[in-house]
């Protein structure tokens, strides 16, 4: 098959959608299919955003992927929009084309227009755009209008933030060929909101890049010894619930003070990367010298940070599944995560991890001393999440459903010229 995959960045940046993009994009390719990503030219969503230029390489070839990549905000695109809109009723000659929910992707997001054309052109056997909430979907689903195409998307609806809730997605759902939800609850979502064909494909990890690691190793290197360690590894930002954590914690350390806090990833400095740094500067100096922040770290160190964990925390509040959870798993730790969204489909409470109010830092200091508490209770949650990822959650499975569907939805429109229906799958026993 030729596969266009859009993305609003790509490796080398960093981040979960863009690992999960990576990972299926080289998992397909590896099973002889002939893929393109379409992405801009940034090296973070903040250059994305802000229409910086990052300077990577426009085409390239990398692991088999053929990655094309486009300037955000196109010097051409930019000054046809501000010359239109300064002519008379050309804001609603536009607003009449591209609709009031696209006007507003149109004005107040970075723009990659040149995947229309692009798209236009290929002629792919099928087109997936990842990460719905940035424009280049958008730009996909108006390609689709223009000349019809098999087009998968895989959304990565947050659905406790409101971008989601916005009519234009409605819309893009009901166009998809079909949808693929990272999680049970995403599916639900999507198909309230109009899509006809769903699947849940999920995340993955790889099992053996985590077999070799050194917690002991990370505890040593930071002075930590034998203390019990919670730790954070992600976005420090407000939504991934960092702030949370750092009030709970003050709790923790009321009960135990050896406790120590790890917080590794990348410090924002946008809104939410300040707010953090205000809530570990309001900590007393005591407070402050149990908690290490790691905002740079290899991949290859990653394994280890996790093996240092005695728990794993995210009380993130807008995870379309959460990756960082089975990186953990892999390496038998038990998590925390929020009760709400897609989380409660990741975790089973009780089982694996434990859910906690996301409002409440009471809550979740409660559970963090529950689980340090009781280290055969810990040990217990760490297995099963291991045994939940091998079982359902390597990349392997996820690109073979992925795979599967794709071939699916091409035989389908070879048949009868159409998108595909909803069909049964006998493996789920249920409509998909």
């Amino acid at each position: 098959m030729k596969i266009l995959h859009v993305s609003p960045t790509y490796a080398p940046v960093l981040g979960g959608a863009e690992l999960h993009m990576k990972e299926l994009s080289e998992g397909l390719v590896s099973r002889g299919h002939d893929v393109t990503v379409l992405t801009a030219n940034a090296r973070n969503s903040t250059d994305l955003f802000h229409g910086i230029h990052g300077g990577l390489m426009e085409v390239e070839v990398i692991n088999g992927v053929r990655v094309v990549r486009f300037d955000p905000n196109g010097q051409t695109f930019g000054a046809w929009l501000k010359l239109w809109l300064q002519l008379p009723g050309g804001w609603r000659s536009l607003r009449i084309v591209f609709g009031e929910d696209g006007m507003e992707m149109l004005t107040a997001q970075p723009q990659l227009i040149q995947i229309i054309p692009y798209l236009l052109r290929a002629h792919a056997d099928v087109v997936m755009a990842m990460n719905w909430h940035w424009s280049p979907a958008y730009h996909t689903y108006l390609a689709k209008h223009l000349r019809d195409f098999v087009f998968v998307g895989i959304p990565q609806f947050h659905t406790a933030e409101t971008w989601c809730q916005r009519p234009i997605y409605r819309k893009m759902l009901a166009s998809s060929s079909a949808i693929v939800a990272n999680t049970a609850h995403e599916e639900q979502f999507a198909r309230v909101h109009g899509a006809r064909r769903v699947e849940v494909g999920g995340v993955g990890v790889y099992p053996d890049g985590f077999a070799s690691r050194n917690g002991a190793a990370i505890r040593a290197r930071y002075g930590i010894g034998s203390a019990p360690v919670v730790g954070f590894v992600g976005r420090q930002e407000v939504n991934k619930g960092v702030v949370q954590l750092v009030h709970a914690m003050k709790i923790v350390w009321r009960w135990n003070a050896e406790v120590r806090l790890i917080i590794a990833g990348h410090q924002s400095s946008e809104h939410q990367g300040l707010a953090v740094q205000s809530a570990i500067e309001q900590l007393s100096s005591a407070e402050q010298s149990r908690l290490v922040r790691i905002s740079q770290f290899e991949d290859a160190d990653k394994p280890s940070l996790y093996d240092a964990f005695d728990i794993f925390v995210l009380p993130s509040i807008g995870e379309s599944f959460g990756l960082a959870y089975l990186e953990a798993w892999l390496c038998q730790k038990p998590v925390i995560g929020a009760r709400i969204g897609s989380t409660q489909c990741v975790v089973d409470d009780g089982v694996d991890g434990l859910l906690v109010d996301p409002k409440s830092s009471e809550d979740l200091a409660e559970k963090i001393i529950t689980k340090l508490s009781d280290r055969d209770k810990r040990e217990k949650m760490g297995m099963a999440g291991y045994s939940k990822t091998i079982a359902h959650h390597t990349w392997g499975k996820v690109v073979d459903r992925l795979e599967t569907l794709y071939r699916d939805l091409c035989a389908a429109k070879d048949s009868t010229g159409a998108r595909a229906v909803p069909y049964r799958d006998a493996s789920r026993g249920s409509k998909v």
